[in-house]
C-alpha cells in the first residue's frame, strides 16, 4: 500500500516545561492536511462502501492536500457540485505512542460525514460548519499502516441547518474537507476538547473576565481534565499568564488533586492581573495563558495555551460599550467563499480577508450566515475586529430533528469560540426565519448556559427573546424602536432596500436612473456612474442608520459572492469577489479617524477622469480640507460640508463641480491642521501599453510548509503607469515553481484588471508568474516561499 513520508508520524515531544518534566511524548495540533487520496462520485452509484476498507486500492485516486474542494467551480457558480465524495489517508504511528490517546479533529467537513478508521465505522456527523473530534485510540495499530476514510454527502438535507435547498438559498455551501484536519496525541490524563467533552458550559479551557479595569482584572479559568487511564492519578493544574513579549505576569496553581480512572473534573481558578493592558478594537492587546496538567511526580502530562484579551463589554439600548468606552459598531457582512475553490480557503487567506475588512474602516463583522474559520477569528482577535458569530440558517425552519440540530449548533459554536475576545454577539437565530417562541428561547438559553455571566449577548431578528434585536434596513432598521426596548443593531443595509424597491430617501435623484443603475449590485466593470451610485446608496443608508438608536450597522456586503439560486454573482460587495475595491471601499475607509490606530490620512478621487466621467467629482477623505488641482492648476479647496445624506457621518465626502472636461491629471491633497497629509492623483487613461502584475499579500507572505492561496492581479496600464479602467484585454497567466494557477485562464480584464488565484504548496522556493496579453508588454512577478 502507498503512503508518503509526510504521512508517517514519528511524534516526539519538544515542549518547554519551565522547571517541570514532560511525560514523553504528547503533542497537539499535528498537521494532518497533506497526502489525502480523493475521489469525487459524479453519480451516487459510483460510491461504494468498500472504499472504507483498509485494503481498498486507491493509488489511482487524486492526491490532494487540505483544505480541499470536491470540484473547481466556474467564476459564476449556478450548478455547484452536490453529491458524494470520498477521502482516504494512509498513516503510521510510532510504537512509542502506544498507551497514548489518539484523536482526529475535523474543523469542517460538508455536510454529512461518515468516518471509518481501519474499516471500523466511527460516527456519522451532521453539519458542515463546526468541528468534530474522534477518539481513534482503540482503532489504530502502532508501528503499522492505518487508514482513515471519510464519505461526505453535501446534497440538500432538510434535517441539517441551514436546511434550505441550494436552488432556493442565498449562498452556496460547497463541499469537501474544506478546513484543517489535526491529529492530537495525548496522555491519558489530559485537558479535554470542549466539543468532544459535551459538557454544558464546560470542557477544555474556558476563560472569562471579572472586575476588569485599568488598575486590575481577574482572569477566571475553568479547566476540564479527564483521566482515560487505568488507574487513579494525583495532579495539579498550573496556569501561567504571559504578556505579548512572553514574560510571565501571573501564575496560579491548584493543590494536589485526585481523579479516578475513567473520571473527569472541572477546576476553577482565578488569576489576578495588576494594571492589565486591556483589549480594545484600536489596541487589541493579547496575553497568552498556558495551562499545564502536572502529575504528582513532576511530569507535565498535558499543556494547552489559550490567547486572552482582557476586556469587558456592555450592550445597552443606546450603545455598545467596551471597557467603559462607547463604540458604534460600524461593520460589514462577510461570506467566506473565494472564487473557484468555494470554502476551501487556507488559514493565511482567511487572515488576509480579516485584514481587508479592518483596512476598509470597519471594526465589526457579521459572520453571515454560519460559523466561519477559527483562523479568521484568530485574525479578528489580533486586529481588534469585533465579531457577531452566527449559526447556520436562512429563511428555513425544518422538523424536530432540524430544530434539535440548530440548538446543537448554538451550543457547539459557543464552546468553540467562547475564548475569542473579538466575539461580542452570538446570533443564535435562524436568519429571516419565522421561528416560534419555544425555539427562540431554546437557542437563547443554550447560549447563556454555555456562557454564563453578564458577558454573553445573544442576537436575533425577532424581538422579545434575544438580548439584541437585529433588524435589516429593508425591514425598517432601528427606526421606531422604543427607548425601553432591547438594544437594536442594523444587521444588513444598503442592498435589498434599493434592489427590491429601487428607492432611497433621495427620490428626485433616482428619477432618471434605470432600475439596474439605482441598486447597489454593481460590478467593478459597470462603470463610474454605477459605482458612484453604490457608494451613494451605502452613504445614505449608513447616515440614516446613525439617526436611529442603533448600536451599530453592517453593510451588505463586504465581498461579492455566489448564490445557490441565481445566475449572477451578487455584486453588492464593497470589494468584488477577487477582493478588489470599489469606490465604496474608500467611502468607508474615510470614516476612520486619520490619527487613530489602524487609520491614516487618506484621500481618494472617485473618478476615472475620461471624457465620459461625471463633472461632479466626489472625493472621499478623512482629512479636514481637500484641495483639487487639474494639470497643476488649483481648482479649489473644500472643507467638510454636510447635507441630509451626510449630516451624521464622521467624514462626509467632498464634492467639486467642474464646468468642463479637460484631459490630464487630477490631484487631490488632503490637509490636517493646515498641513498636506494625503495625496491621490488620477490621470486620463491613454492607450494600454503594459501589464503590471501584483500579489495581494496584505502583509502576509506565502505560507511555508503548508498550502496557501493568493489573489494575483494583472493591471493594464498606459505608458505613464496609470490604470486603464476601460481595458478588457484577454490576459494569460503562466507559473513556474511550487505553485499552480486556479481559475479562468486566459481571462478578460474587468475595469482594467485581470485576476486569478495562485495556490502555493508550501514547498520552499521561488514562484515565478508571468501575465501576457496581445500587444502589451508582459508583467512578471517573483514570490519567495520559505527562506
Amino acid at each position: 500500500m502507498h503512503w508518503s513520508r509526510t504521512a508517517i508520524l514519528a511524534v516526539v515531544a519538544a515542549l518547554s516545561c519551565g522547571g517541570c518534566r514532560h511525560e514523553e511524548p504528547f503533542r497537539r495540533d499535528i498537521d494532518f492536511n497533506p497526502d489525502w487520496r480523493f475521489k469525487r462520485c459524479d453519480s451516487v452509484k459510483e460510491s461504494d462502501e468498500r472504499f472504507a476498507l483498509p485494503d481498498w486500492q486507491d493509488e489511482d485516486w487524486e492526491l490532494v492536500t487540505l483544505p480541499h474542494t470536491p470540484r473547481i467551480e466556474p467564476l459564476l457558480v449556478n450548478d455547484m457540485f452536490q453529491g458524494i465524495c470520498w477521502y482516504r489517508k494512509h498513516f503510521r504511528l510510532d510504537p512509542k505512542l502506544s498507551g497514548r490517546r489518539i484523536f482526529l479533529e475535523f474543523e469542517g467537513a460538508m455536510t454529512v460525514a461518515d468516518v471509518w478508521v481501519n474499516g471500523r465505522h466511527k460516527l456519522t456527523h451532521f453539519g458542515g460548519y463546526l468541528p468534530f473530534t474522534i477518539d481513534i485510540t482503540e482503532d489504530v495499530r502502532f508501528g503499522a499502516e492505518n487508514v482513515v476514510a471519510i464519505r461526505l454527502d453535501n446534497r440538500d438535507n432538510p434535517g441539517v441547518p441551514p436546511g434550505k435547498p441550494l436552488r432556493e438559498l442565498d449562498f452556496c455551501w460547497y463541499g469537501g474537507l474544506y478546513r484543517n484536519v489535526k491529529l492530537h496525541v495525548l496522555n491519558p490524563l489530559h485537558i479535554t476538547d470542549p466539543i468532544y467533552a459535551r459538557k454544558v458550559g464546560g470542557g477544555g479551557v474556558f476563560v472569562r473576565l471579572e472586575d476588569v479595569s485599568e488598575e486590575r482584572a481577574i482572569v477566571w479559568v475553568q479547566t476540564h481534565v479527564v483521566n482515560q487511564g487505568t488507574s487513579g492519578q494525583r495532579f495539579r493544574v498550573v496556569h501561567e499568564l504571559r504578556d505579548g513579549e512572553g514574560k510571565t505576569v501571573s501564575r496560579v496553581s491548584t493543590g494536589v488533586l485526585n481523579v479516578e480512572a475513567g473520571a473527569d473534573t472541572h477546576l476553577v481558578q482565578r488569576i489576578p492581573v495588576s494594571k492589565p493592558r486591556l483589549w480594545y478594537p484600536d489596541r487589541p492587546y493579547l496575553y497568552r495563558l498556558c495551562s499545564r496538567v502536572v502529575r504528582q511526580d513532576g511530569m507535565v502530562s498535558d499543556e494547552l495555551c489559550t490567547r486572552v484579551g482582557i476586556r469587558t463589554i456592555a450592550v445597552k439600548p443606546y450603545g455598545f460599550w467596551i471597557n467603559g468606552r462607547r463604540l458604534y459598531l460600524r461593520g460589514a457582512n462577510r461570506h467566506q467563499e473565494h472564487p473557484y475553490v468555494g470554502y476551501a480557503v487556507p488559514d493565511n487567506a482567511q487572515r488576509r480577508d480579516a485584514i481587508r475588512i479592518k483596512r476598509a474602516g470597519f471594526d465589526f463583522v457579521r459572520l453571515s450566515h454560519y460559523p466561519q474559520s477559527t483562523a479568521f477569528l484568530d485574525a479578528c482577535d489580533e486586529l481588534g475586529l469585533l465579531v457577531m458569530d452566527a449559526i447556520p440558517g436562512w429563511q428555513f425552519l425544518g422538523d424536530a430533528v432540524f430544530r434539535e440540530r440548530a440548538v446543537q449548533c448554538a451550543q457547539e459554536m459557543v464552546r468553540r469560540d467562547r475564548n475569542h475576545p473579538s466575539v461580542v454577539l452570538w446570533e443564535v437565530s435562524l436568519n429571516e426565519t419565522w421561528m416560534d417562541r419555544e425555539l427562540m428561547e431554546a437557542l437563547h438559553r443554550a447560549a447563556h448556559e454555555e456562557y454564563p455571566g453578564d458577558q454573553c449577548y445573544t442576537a436575533g431578528w425577532i424581538s422579545g427573546v434575544y438580548d439584541v434585536f437585529l433588524q435589516a434596513r429593508q425591514h425598517g432598521g432601528c427606526h421606531d424602536v422604543p427607548p425601553e426596548a432591547r438594544p437594536c443593531l442594523v444587521s444588513e443595509y444598503g442592498d435589498w432596500e434599493y434592489y427590491a424597491q429601487n428607492a432611497g430617501l433621495d427620490q428626485p435623484g433616482f428619477r432618471d436612473l434605470k432600475p439596474s443603475e439605482r441598486n447597489s449590485r454593481q460590478r467593478r466593470g459597470d462603470g463610474e456612474r454605477r459605482l458612484l451610485q453604490q457608494a451613494m446608496n451605502f452613504q445614505e443608508a449608513h447616515n440614516d442608520n446613525l439617526s436611529t438608536c442603533a448600536i451599530g450597522d453592517a453593510v451588505w456586503a463586504m465581498f461579492d459572492y455566489n448564490r445557490g439560486y441565481d445566475n449572477t454573482i451578487e455584486a453588492s460587495g464593497v470589494m468584488d469577489i477577487f477582493r478588489l475595491p470599489k469606490f465604496s471601499y474608500s467611502l468607508f475607509r474615510s470614516q476612520r479617524e486619520a490619527g487613530a490606530p489602524f487609520g491614516e490620512p487618506m484621500v481618494f478621487l472617485a473618478t476615472y477622469w475620461t471624457e465620459h466621467s461625471p463633472l461632479k467629482l466626489k472625493v472621499f477623505s478623512n482629512c479636514e480640507e481637500v484641495r483639487l488641482s487639474l494639470n497643476g492648476r488649483v481648482i479649489g479647496s473644500r472643507g467638510r460640508e454636510r447635507d441630509r445624506f451626510s449630516d451624521r457621518l464622521p467624514a462626509p465626502p467632498f464634492v467639486f463641480e467642474l464646468d468642463h472636461f479637460e484631459p490630464g491629471t487630477l490631484e487631490a491633497v488632503g490637509f490636517r491642521g493646515g498641513r498636506p497629509m494625503a495625496f491621490h492623483t488620477v490621470s486620463t487613461p491613454q492607450a494600454p501599453m503594459r501589464i503590471s502584475l501584483e500579489a495581494a499579500l496584505e502583509g502576509i507572505p506565502p505560507a511555508s510548509g503548508r498550502k496557501d492561496l493568493l489573489f494575483l492581479h494583472a493591471r493594464i496600464e498606459d505608458a505613464r503607469g496609470s490604470l486603464v479602467p476601460t481595458a478588457g484585454n484577454l490576459v494569460h497567466f503562466e507559473v513556474m515553481g511550487p505553485a499552480r494557477l486556479i481559475g479562468e485562464n486566459p481571462i478578460a480584464a474587468e475595469a482594467g484588471i485581470a485576476s486569478i488565484l495562485l495556490e502555493t504548496t508550501g514547498e520552499p522556493g521561488i514562484v515565478e508568474v508571468k501575465a501576457t496579453s496581445e500587444g502589451l508588454y508582459p508583467g512578471n512577478l517573483k514570490l519567495r516561499v520559505g527562506r
